[in-house]
C-alpha cells in the first residue's frame, strides 16, 4: 500500500530544516556569533536524516542515522545554551555601562 503521506512529509520537513540551516549560516555572518552556526549545523544533520528517512535502509544504516540524531540535537542544545550565555554577557555589559558616572 503506497501512503503519499510518508513520501511528502520527510521532504517537507527536509526543506524546512535546510532553509533553518541556511537562516542560521547568514546569521553567523552578519553576527560572527558562533551559536548560530551551531544550531544552523545541527538542522543541517537534520535535514541529512529526513532526507535518509526516503530510502529504505538496514538496521546499521538505522543506528547510523541515530547517532546522527543525537549529535544534532546535542549541537543545538549547545548552540542555544551558547547563545543564552552571550545574552547574559551583553545584559551584564550594559548594567556595567549604566552604573559608571
Amino acid at each position: 500500500m503506497f501512503d503519499i503521506f510518508f513520501e511528502i512529509l520527510p521532504i517537507f520537513y527536509f526543506l524546512v530544516f535546510c532553509v533553518t540551516f541556511f537562516l542560521r549560516l547568514w546569521a553567523y555572518k552578519e553576527t560572527n556569533n558562533k551559536s548560530p552556526l551551531y544550531i544552523g549545523i545541527g538542522f543541517g544533520i537534520l535535514a541529512l536524516i529526513f532526507l535518509l528517512n526516503i530510502i529504505p535502509y538496514n538496521n546499521v544504516v538505522f543506528g547510523i542515522t541515530i547517532l546522527m540524531r543525537i549529535i544534532a540535537y546535542l549541537l543545538v542544545l549547545y548552540g542555544v545554551y551558547n547563545f543564552g550565555i552571550s545574552l547574559e554577557r551583553i545584559a551584564g555589559d550594559n548594567k556595567q555601562n549604566k552604573d559608571l558616572p
